[in-house]
């Protein structure tokens, strides 16, 4: 009789369970969205897992006034006492504020991680006035405006010295700041580095391209190629020969290794916490308007030799066209500094920390963290705060 009735009171404990786990699934389900699920669901639940919730961490999206214009700056990090790493975006007019939580968050343990949109792109497009703009996109501009941006970070963390890591154009005018103002530089790291390559290289893509298409017997790429000529007499010129030029590059793994296209790429705003609805509609327009803004201009801003004073760091995927890999090589063996080096990511193209983010983030932690001193030791926390349950 014992047994019986303990065998009863057991099966109404697991009803009683039962029931509560089933009462606890319906109430998830009725407050879960039903799919598609809106963009401010998406973006809510991304931004909550993006969150900093450190005592010492920093988790601020804020405008910078630069040089007549407003500019929006991203600091995050879990300890705002670590090493600062300011990105500078690619492009030119790709901006990236809204694109880093796919690739960024890892960083954020041992960097207080920066992102700027430059002038008159990404956040800072909708209220621009572009045709204000327009003649002050230049490479000399971006590199004052990247020097305001510099000495305002340091100040707001109050640090003397910061690691500046640019992607692709962000490569393009960088080297030129950290010449002029290398005690603001614990470093320089370059990712797909923009590059004119060796002397009488005369155009690297386009004769890369040319073997690449041969080798394959693409008939319909040497065609195209052939009409993309420097010295063809008929064809596009600037901004539209470089982006037929790039189609090729990406169909074969030189933008995004294994993606023929960048459509994924452009569409990794649309669900960043840091854009509204309109800045994320309007970025594509805003990217093709920096694009062209800036592409033909008089170069400028250029780095006046190829000595550095602080440690220079190349990433390089291997099979990178839009910058190409050779050109960054050869690049890399004319400059001199205290120490440089030049890394290679051997399945990727333009996209390295997308493309093998794990071998990047190690690159981050070996190569270049310990130029600026290693990641700061937290206090330690001797009892754990309790905390609210969201209602």
């Amino acid at each position: 009789m014992h047994t019986l009735q303990r065998v009863a009171r057991v099966l109404v404990v697991m009803a009683a369970i039962g029931g509560a786990i089933a009462a606890h699934a319906q109430g998830a389900a009725a407050s879960s969205p039903k799919f598609p699920a809106s963009r401010d669901s998406i973006v809510g639940r991304i931004a909550d897992l993006q969150r900093i919730h450190t005592p010492e961490g920093i988790e601020v999206l804020e405008p910078v006034e630069v040089n007549g214009t407003t500019q929006w700056i991203s600091i995050r990090g879990l300890n705002r006492n670590n090493p600062i790493l300011l990105v500078v975006h690619g492009g030119p007019g790709s901006a990236m504020i809204a694109s880093t939580w796919t690739y960024q968050k890892p960083w954020e343990d041992f960097f207080t991680v920066v992102n700027w949109d430059q002038r008159g792109v990404g956040k800072n497009w909708n209220p621009a006035d572009t045709a204000r703009l327009r003649p002050t996109m230049t490479s000399e501009q971006h590199v004052r405006d990247a020097e305001v941006i510099v000495r305002h970070v340091l100040r707001r963390l109050g640090q003397q010295k910061l690691v500046l890591m640019g992607w692709s154009w962000g490569t393009a005018f960088t080297p030129a700041l950290v010449q002029r103002y290398p005690e603001l530089f614990h470093a320089w790291v370059g990712m797909g580095v923009a590059s004119s390559g060796a002397q009488g290289d005369g155009d690297p893509l386009h004769t890369r391209l040319m073997e690449i298409a041969r080798s394959n017997a693409d008939t319909q790429a040497v065609r195209e190629l052939v009409a993309l000529a420097p010295d063809a007499p008929t064809g596009p010129r600037g901004i539209e020969r470089a982006l037929a030029l790039r189609k090729w590059a990406r169909i074969y793994d030189g933008g995004w290794y294994g993606k023929p296209n960048l459509d994924l790429f452009f569409v990794l705003s649309d669900w960043g916490q840091e854009y509204t609805t309109r800045e994320a509609e309007m970025q594509v327009a805003a990217t093709q308007w920096g694009t062209r803004a800036i592409i033909g201009r008089p170069a400028g801003g250029a780095a006046a030799s190829d000595a550095y004073e602080v440690p220079m760091i190349f990433l390089m995927g291997r099979y990178d066209l839009h910058t190409p890999y050779a050109s960054a090589r050869a690049h890399f063996e004319r400059i001199t500094a205290p120490k440089k080096r030049f890394i290679t990511f051997e399945r990727s193209a333009h996209f390295v920390m997308l493309e093998e983010p794990g071998r990047f983030l190690l690159t981050l932690i070996n190569e270049v963290l310990p130029l600026a001193g290693g990641a700061r030791s937290f206090d330690i926390i001797p009892e754990p705060q309790r905390r609210q349950p969201a209602r």
